[in-house]
């Protein structure tokens, strides 16, 4: 009896052995396959939609990911003689945020409908035939990414001859292939998120689209780095001699025009040139540059100097300062301020204009919410000009100027504590930024004319030498090298080999395919805290995007099923299970199970 019982027991285990890993994955979706016809006579197409149903809180990677990183949806045919699969059709992903990522993923949810080409050879004979194919795919909820997967579908179809009738078959699914929603071009599931939603409006008219973008220029005022422009406004308009209403608000006009002409060419040359400013505030030194522009934008406002049009400009075009070439120049000016901040917002079009060459259409939109934007300082630029009409007007200039001048530090530091963050050396990117705002206020900022000739000179090589100083102090606190953790890259060792340092271990099993895992290496891993405590445990990184049978076996022992799969072990190489986590965590959560493991180690 027990001898039977044994030999049932050795079996199982050799059964389950045998088990592919992928068996045991959690089924997300179901997959059913439908063909546009149940005969389909020789010589002609046809086509297969798959409908997948997806289970929440699960999602899918569409097609088209966001990043390379991420495993794509595809659908697939096994090959069969006389039968051709055409183009496959699959449906937009929708770009949407978890708690792992900021930028976002495009995936699908709930249900989905591939579609499928297919041709039938003219000299194929009637017969009877199973087209099989296999939808790959990747499911992940907000916390944790399965495994790659496959599912398997089959669809019969019946070839008849060339002049049988046939009827249609599951109208209500092909349909939609036939509406408005059938992608005619590839080109239709290559556009991002934005360049969507800007030909969602395009298509809507174009008289809704100008309003809309008018709007839409209306909204960048709400953008921080664009609040540079009001006290810019206040000081050209405030300060120029009495005149009336009316040709002041020309002028006023002429400015803004000036904004939204500048604003128009520099969206579509970056649309065109496939360059998109927002991507330029990642970088370190174009930040440094921008808050020191805003920094002597805000000296200028507490009377260090003031903003005038380039008396080089006005001399060659012969206009005084409060002319209207002057206010076109200022607006031109102001717009080249303006339009590295509308990014957000415009990104989307200047790319559809690119991809869709709709310049004109695409030209005359920027222009209109250039104008939209600058309506706020059409009526600030009135505004401004009729402060000399007012009592004492000149001491409600200089206090307002000094408002702005607060606001314009704000907006500075607005765009500097972000970015310092992610510098190595936050003081020597600081004091680098100082003596670069230092130098260019104290060596060519001030314009005084009191000054002797040996005074400016020496005041010029003060000032280079300053600025050049703050740009070693950045340079240097750009290159310092940030602590990052030293990570065990596991191969093939046993457990024991892992504890030989008599220290508690830190498992992370991750894969290149998982969003969380990266999010953690970005977010979590990162944190000085994090890395000042991983220096007294044994971290282990343990790579299953392809594993290999010696990781395959260790993922087994850990009854890995989701990444990013997160294990504390002892000193003793016992797992505290109450500590495991399968999912995204931040790093106070991982501190705190730090802390727990340290206490139970010292304990013991």
């Amino acid at each position: 009896m027990f001898t039977a019982f044994r030999l049932h027991l050795t079996a199982l285990i050799l059964l389950l052995a045998c088990v592919p890993s992928g068996a045991f994955q959690q089924e997300v979706l179901t997959v059913k396959a439908y063909g546009s016809a149940d005969r389909v006579p020789a010589g002609t197409d046809f086509l297969i939609a798959l409908v997948v149903e997806i289970d929440p809180p699960w999602h899918i990677n569409s097609n088209k990911p966001l990043e390379d990183i991420y495993r794509a949806t595809r659908v697939s045919y096994k090959p069969l003689d006389m039968v051709s699969f055409g183009k496959v059709y699959y449906p937009e992903g929708e770009v949407k945020s978890f708690d792992f990522s900021e930028t976002g993923l495009s995936v699908y949810e709930k249900q989905i409908t591939v579609f499928t080409e297919v041709t039938i050879a003219n000299s194929m004979e009637p017969t009877s035939l199973l087209l099989e194919g296999v939808l790959d795919y990747q499911a992940c909820n907000d916390q944790i990414c399965l495994f790659p997967s496959q599912e398997h579908f089959s669809i019969p179809v019946e070839v008849v001859g060339p002049n049988e009738t046939i009827s249609l078959a599951h109208q209500e699914i092909f349909a939609k292939f036939f509406e408005k929603d059938k992608p005619a071009e590839d080109e239709a599931w290559q556009l991002t998120r934005q360049e969507r939603q800007a030909k969602e409006v395009l298509e809507k008219g174009f008289v809704y689209a100008i309003a809309a973008f008018f709007i839409f220029g209306l909204a960048l005022n709400l953008t921080p780095c664009v609040y540079p422009v009001i006290p810019i406004t206040v000081s050209y308009f405030g300060g120029q001699s009495g005149e009336q209403r009316e040709a002041g608000f020309f002028r006023a006009l002429v400015y803004v025009i000036g904004i939204a002409i500048v604003f128009s060419v520099l969206g579509l040359i970056s649309g065109l040139a496939g360059k998109q400013w927002g991507f330029l505030f990642q970088n370190p030194w174009f930040v440094m540059v921008v808050t020191v522009i805003i920094l002597a934008m805000a000296a200028s406002m507490f009377g260090a100097f003031e903003i005038r049009v380039p008396s080089a400009l006005m001399n060659k075009f012969g206009h005084s300062r409060e002319g209207v070439t002057g206010a076109l120049i200022m607006g031109l000016t102001v717009g080249v301020v303006i339009a590295p901040c509308a990014a957000g917002i415009i990104i989307g079009l200047v790319g559809l204009v690119a991809k869709l060459g709709i310049a004109v259409k695409g030209g005359i939109l920027f222009f209109i919410m250039g104008l939209g934007l600058g309506l706020p300082y059409l009526l600030l630029a009135s505004f401004s000009g009729l402060l000399n009409q007012l009592p004492q007007s000149g001491v409600w200039l200089v206090w307002v100027k000094k408002i702005f001048g607060v606001l314009l530090v704000g907006v500075a530091l607005y765009f500097f504590l972000p970015q310092a963050e992610h510098i190595p050396d936050m003081q020597g990117f600081f004091f680098g930024l100082l003596a670069i705002f230092g130098g260019l206020l104290l060596g060519f900022l001030d314009h005084s004319t009191e000054h002797t000739n040996i005074f400016k000179k020496v005041r010029w090589v003060s000032g280079a030498a300053i600025i050049l100083f703050g740009i070693y102090l950045t340079h240097g606190a750009i290159q310092v090298k940030a602590k990052d953790l030293e990570w065990h890259h596991y191969s093939n060792e046993d457990l024991q080999t892992l504890l030989v340092d008599g220290k508690p271990v830190f498992i992370d099993f991750y894969a290149d395919w998982c969003a969380p895992c990266h999010e953690m290496d970005r977010k979590t891993f990162t944190d000085d805290q994090v890395i000042d405590n991983a220096s007294k445990f044994k971290m282990v990184k343990v790579d299953c995007t392809t594993p290999d049978e010696p990781i395959r076996t260790f993922m087994e022992q850990f009854q890995v099923t989701g990444m990013p799969t997160l294990v504390f072990l002892d000193r003793r190489g016992n797992e505290l299970t109450h500590l495991r986590e399968v999912g995204y965590i931040g790093p106070d959560r991982i501190l705190d199970y730090m802390d727990q493991v340290l206490s139970l180690d010292a304990m013991n």
